[in-house]
């Protein structure tokens, strides 16, 4: 009998945003004791405050100070910075991991609450995915003198994106429509053909995270996209193979699952417009899905609910991989961050009673411990009845059985012959072929070249994925294009409005870099269009096409900014400023309204841009524009006007 346990809740909240600070936005959280949550409804200020029981509840609005590394450490008792949450969560995955349980740790909230953050951290402020894994090794290397044991790590990350599966750790394109998903009878849900990599050290898992979140970057940019509107899931597979005494091994195995959910977010305060009103509503369908999965739980294990409740894990990819984590056989933590301003009192509203409903989940794990020897002579046992099987359904001993039941058998022997190679193959054997794969470290180089050749790294809206992506610019000419058309493009970029020959760089001795447009590109500098050959200054912002956003830096000048002072809303304001929204927009003093109005309209200029950028694409004869308008005058265009 496995340990039943309720699901792990903690709650924390963030400091205001730039975005909040604007909107002179009002704190409306207060969490007295590190349990308790209480949220106040700023259109009834007389009412008294809701208030939530959790786990943890962890205060990191204010009362921190930043060190010399720029790590937030602690100014008060009140604060909790990122080792307190690893200490409170991420050690406890590792201690269940250790003891051979399943377990998993997911982060809901809504887009821009600190989700990520928290999962992945910033820098020195390192969050619970780095901190578990440099943890993990760090007891494997602590254990190693003291025990015959061999352990084994390797790691997996997805990304699920409008209901497709990508792997973000494989060289090949992504298959069309994505992986697939299956559900093996004894261990639920899978990926098949997921890539697992095997690794021996923290830097190796590191690597492999910042390859990952690479390739998640280049996909959202060529996509229009942003993180936030995907689920990434980093799975670990960690394996203890214990020697037994009268010869042979006993393997502890424990997969560990750190997700990163999509943002919740509501179209109206989302700018959502066309597809990604589209990919918006499937992420808030996919959601929607885990919230009725919880409330199915929750009414199925309560004392009073009605037992025979049907859990729709199946309604979404999310909740099938999920299932294990919230109704099986998984040690579960939830993390559900929230904001702390006014402006978003519905949706942290939500997101509060969302993780109140998930702490009463009561989960069933159990230790995996099996022998390895047993498992492979059962794995020879069953291919053998497959054999049988495929050889009756196939008709070749008169039997007659649907091509659909054939393919599933097919499948499961090629699963089952799979999962043979890896039991018998050695460690050390997986372990050296992807060290021979791997080759020098390519991050590495590219920190050591940024301090010496002039390059441009990109704006993203996700903070996670900002400066992810560095293009050099060596001496000499770099043409910049889509790579089509066969115009061998030294500089690739995928997506709205890029031109197979969209402009050129020419770098002259790394004292001067000009940045020349073709004809027809669409090129910004700081926010100004350019048609002629424009010197880059140190620190440059450059919009190429719709969705292609870089910052330039030449690091034989001085004056070089970082992404903590450079950002993708400064650069957004900048765009907006030049068609007149901003400072200029609304005169005289400016209301808590008017600067909620220039912020919605700074949000909606790009998909503007995009829009233009599109019609001229397809060669329509249209532009669109934003108009003010007064709400009775206001037509179906709602403020975009066709012209």
């Amino acid at each position: 009998m496995g340990d039943s346990d309720n699901v792990v809740v903690a709650v924390r909240i963030r400091p205001f945003n730039d975005r909040e600070k604007d909107r002179k936005a009002q704190l409306i959280i207060d969490m007295p004791d590190g349990k308790r949550t209480a949220i106040r409804d700023p259109n009834n200020p007389k009412e008294d405050p809701k208030w939530f029981t959790f786990d943890h509840s962890y205060w990191s609005h204010d009362g921190y100070k930043t060190t010399g590394n720029g790590y937030l450490a602690s100014d008060n008792s009140k604060y909790v910075d990122q080792k307190r949450v690893f200490d409170d969560l991420g050690q406890a995955v590792l201690n269940n991991a250790w003891k051979g349980y399943n377990c998993s740790l997911f982060a809901y909230g809504q887009t821009g609450s600190g989700k990520s953050y928290s999962i992945v951290g910033f820098k020195q402020n390192k969050g619970i995915v780095p901190l578990v894994c440099e943890e993990l090794f760090r007891r494997i290397d602590e254990n190693k003198g003291n025990s015959e044991t061999e352990y084994q790590v390797t790691i997996s990350m997805m990304e699920i994106y409008c209901e497709k599966i990508r792997d973000l750790l494989s060289s090949k394109a992504p298959p069309k429509g994505g992986l697939k998903m299956r559900e093996n009878p004894k261990t639920g849900f899978y990926v098949e053909n997921l890539v697992s990599v095997p690794v021996s050290s923290y830097k190796e898992i590191e690597r492999k995270i910042n390859e990952g979140t690479k390739s998640r970057t280049i996909a959202a940019t060529n996509m229009n996209a942003t993180s936030s509107r995907a689920h990434t899931i980093v799975k670990i597979q960690f394996n203890q193979k214990i020697p037994k005494a009268g010869g042979g091994t006993t393997t502890k195995s424990s997969e560990i699952n750190l997700v990163d959910l999509a943002g919740s977010e509501r179209q109206k305060d989302a700018g959502s417009e066309g597809d990604r009103l589209k990919e918006g509503i499937v992420i808030n369908q996919s959601l929607s899905t885990l919230g009725r999965v919880i409330k199915s739980l929750h009414e199925k294990q309560s004392s009073k609910g009605k037992k025979n409740v049907q859990v729709p894990y199946r309604d979404s990819v999310l909740t099938s991989l999920l299932k294990n984590a919230l109704g099986g056989n998984s040690k579960t933590i939830m993390l559900a961050a929230i904001s702390p301003a006014d402006i978003n009192y519905e949706e942290t509203l939500s997101t509060l009673r969302f993780a109140d409903r998930a702490k009463s989940i009561k989960t069933q794990a159990v230790v995996n411990e099996s022998a390895t020897e047993r498992m492979i002579r059962e794995l020879r046992e069953e291919n053998v009845r497959l054999q049988e099987m495929i050889k009756r359904n196939g008709g070749l001993d008169g039997g007659v059985g649907s091509s659909e039941e054939l393919e599933n058998l097919k499948r499961q022997l090629e699963e089952n012959q799979r999962e043979m190679a890896n039991l018998e193959q050695t460690w050390q054997q997986r372990l050296a072929e992807e060290a021979s794969k791997r080759g020098h470290d390519e991050r590495v180089e590219i920190e050591k070249k940024r301090k010496d050749s002039p390059h441009m790294w990109n704006l993203n809206e996700d903070p996670a994925l900002t400066d992810m992506i560095v293009h050099f610019i060596d001496p000499g000419e770099s043409l910049i294009g889509n790579g089509s058309s066969g115009v061998p493009a030294k500089i690739q970029l995928k997506g709205l409005s890029i031109l197979p020959s969209h402009a050129k760089l020419v770098n002259k001795d790394n004292k001067k870099v000009i940045l020349v447009p073709m004809n027809g590109a669409e090129i910004l500098v700081n926010g100004k269009h350019i048609s002629q050959e424009t010197e880059l200054g140190q620190n440059d912002r450059i919009l190429f096409g719709g969705n292609h956003l870089y910052v330039f830096v030449n690091p034989k000048k001085k004056g070089a900014k970082s992404s903590n002072e450079i950002t993708f809303d400064m650069a957004q304001k900048e765009i907006a400023k030049q068609v007149g929204i901003g400072g200029s927009l609304l005169d005289g003093k400016r209301s808590k309204e008017d600067l909620i109005l220039e912020e919605d309209l700074i949000n909606l200029m790009p998909n503007v841009y995009r829009a233009n950028a599109m019609a001229k694409e397809l060669k329509r004869n249209v532009t669109f524009e934003i108009v003010l308008m007064a709400p009775e005058s206001r037509g179906l265009n709602g403020g975009l006007t066709e012209v």
